[in-house]
């Protein structure tokens, strides 16, 4: 008989909102700098926290990994973007003589990037794992990966979603399938099929949306009387779709993650997963009321703080208040009066807005990640445990730029 291995976890929400509001802050008075230190920090506290047979996961990633990798990642970007946008600005004013068009194929040529960027962190964070002190890894095939998602991507839209359901199978196995747990590769089973009947609903979603905005285009080109009636209706219809739609996608997404999950194996070693959307659910829709709430009173108390900086510095805000009009002069330092120049105000506002990122990026964490982890770990049984004796270690994969990539595009900015 296979033997059972349960899955259990031992992190308490008080201890993670500490560790993260004292992260945060130094990542604030660092100006960012911190934030790779405070996310291998969070990284070490979540992945100990899941205990599969009560050994906990380790994380042995650095922080100076991280921020080696994205200067590198930033400069090899920034090179990249900047040559390619100066070509295409170029060939859109010699074809159309207007730069939007340029802009737009940027952004479409942005989409493999992100590709690429996403399965070079997946590559580097499976290195820093370890279960029972072997080590988990994930083959470099990130050129192999994008190419391999921009064909499905291209599949997908050319059938109006219809084929949403195969890209996220087909992506899924690519991954699963050059993932290993020491010498043990993992493999995924199943059949693309079995998300089309959680997908529909998704699907039907989608078209709604796209039929209410294509007849509010065209009733509004009509402009009928009584078609501008229905027209009138079109607001409502596209917000009761678009919440619907995201009702069933998180749906799809908890179904599909748990589908995926009972058919991956590593040798004899499976996974039962019975994670349940309606807990999934209600853990975002109250985590993301907490983080709401929790984010507004931080940026308040960093606002107010940074606010009673600048009127010690500035004396001339005493007397016109910090927002008030006219509060802020021309001119770099100090303005006349005592007041702040410009560059202060701008500064200023940056700082008090990514502030606010940084703090719901955490607090997203504490309130909405965690608990979602708990559950996805709690419902989570490995089966034919007496294998795990047969796998050996790995040898150690430097995975070198680190998350450098995705650390530039803010991908999986939580954890």
């Amino acid at each position: 008989m296979a033997q059972l291995l349960k899955t259990d976890v031992e992190g308490r929400l008080v201890p993670l909102l500490s560790l993260s509001i004292w992260t945060a802050v130094l990542s604030v008075v660092t100006l960012g700098f911190y934030r790779f230190w405070m996310k291998t920090r969070l990284r070490r506290h979540f992945w100990s926290a899941i205990r599969p047979d009560r050994t906990p996961l380790e994380y042995v990633g650095k922080g100076i990994e991280k921020f080696t990798g994205f200067l590198i990642a930033l400069v090899i970007l920034a090179l990249l973007i900047g040559v390619v946008a100066l070509i295409l600005v170029y060939a859109s004013f010699a074809l159309f003589q207007e730069e939007y068009e340029a802009y737009l194929i940027a952004a479409v040529l942005a989409i493999p990037l992100i590709y690429f960027a996403s399965y070079r962190a997946k590559r580097y964070v499976y290195a820093r794992t370890r279960w029972r002190g072997i080590r988990f890894g994930l083959e470099p095939a990130a050129g192999r990966y994008t190419a391999y998602a921009m064909g499905q991507l291209f599949l997908t839209l050319i059938t109006m979603g219809v084929l949403w359901p195969r890209m996220t199978f087909k992506l899924e196995k690519f991954r699963t399938d050059r993932t290993f747990f020491g010498t043990q590769r993992l493999n995924q089973g199943g059949r693309w099929t079995g998300l089309i009947k959680p997908f529909l609903p998704v699907l039907i979603s989608f078209w709604v949306i796209l039929f209410v905005i294509g007849g509010a285009v065209w009733l509004s080109v009509e402009g009928d009387f009584v078609l501008s009636a229905w027209a009138g209706l079109m607001p409502l219809l596209s917000i009761v779709a678009i919440f619907g739609g995201l009702f069933f996608y998180t749906r799809y997404r908890v179904v599909a993650l748990r589908y995926m999950a009972n058919h991956k194996t590593a040798g004899g070693v499976g996974l039962i997963s019975n994670a349940s959307f309606p807990r999934i659910f209600w853990l975002n829709f109250a985590g993301y009321i907490l983080t709401n709430l929790f984010t507004t009173l931080a940026s308040l108390a960093v606002a107010g703080v940074a606010s009673g900086v600048l009127i010690l510095a500035f004396p001339g805000l005493r007397d016109f208040g910090l927002f008030a009009t006219g509060a802020v002069s021309d001119g770099s330092g100090l303005g006349g009066d005592g007041m702040p120049s410009a560059e202060v105000g701008v500064f200023f506002a940056i700082f008090i807005y990514m502030s606010t990122l940084l703090f719901f990026s955490v607090f997203r964490q504490t309130f909405v990640l965690f608990p979602v982890w708990r559950h996805y770990a709690e419902t989570l049984t490995l089966t034919g445990g007496e294998h795990l004796r047969k796998i050996a270690q790995r040898a150690r994969d430097e995975a070198g730029e680190a998350e450098g990539m995705a650390e530039a595009f803010d991908l999986g900015a939580a954890i």
